[in-house]
């Protein structure tokens, strides 16, 4: 059934237990106490909404794509998640080993945030990857 209810709130995070109820025909304080207990359990991390980043002013989306230069943690990496834009940070099989999501205003500040804030923490062999059109878009990316 927790994979039933996650299913559910995926598709729409402000479901309501009665709704998530309904649609799993169970009572709601059942999914009330299975949705609990997968908050406790970090299995549900949060909530969030999907947002249209160019009606928030946020005209240039990018990909960057590079790797760790020596010396670099991860503990380095996460220091990205101060830097005004950045979306998401993974380490990624393949060529390259990070992954980092970008908004900015402008293609002009998209180009002063690598330069000033991703690639001095160490990253090298940069690549980035300007995104043309979303297709889908989950939450919180």
């Amino acid at each position: 059934m927790n994979q039933r209810i996650l299913r559910l709130l995926k598709m729409d995070g402000k479901m309501t237990y009665r709704e998530v109820a309904e649609k799993l025909r169970r009572s709601p304080s059942t999914v009330r106490d299975r949705i609990k207990r997968m908050e406790d359990f970090n299995v549900i991390l949060g909530y969030s909404a999907i947002v249209n980043t160019e009606l928030m002013g946020m005209q240039s989306d990018a990909i960057v794509l590079a790797n760790i230069g020596y010396g670099v943690t991860v503990k380095d990496l996460r220091k990205l998640r101060n830097v005004d834009g950045v979306m998401e940070v993974l380490l990624v099989s393949g060529g390259r080993g990070v992954l980092i999501r970008l908004h900015a205003p402008d293609n002009h500040t998209l180009e002063s945030t690598i330069a000033n804030s991703i690639i001095p923490l160490g990253l090298k062999d940069v690549e980035v990857r300007i995104i043309l059109e979303s297709v889908m878009r989950f939450p919180g990316i």
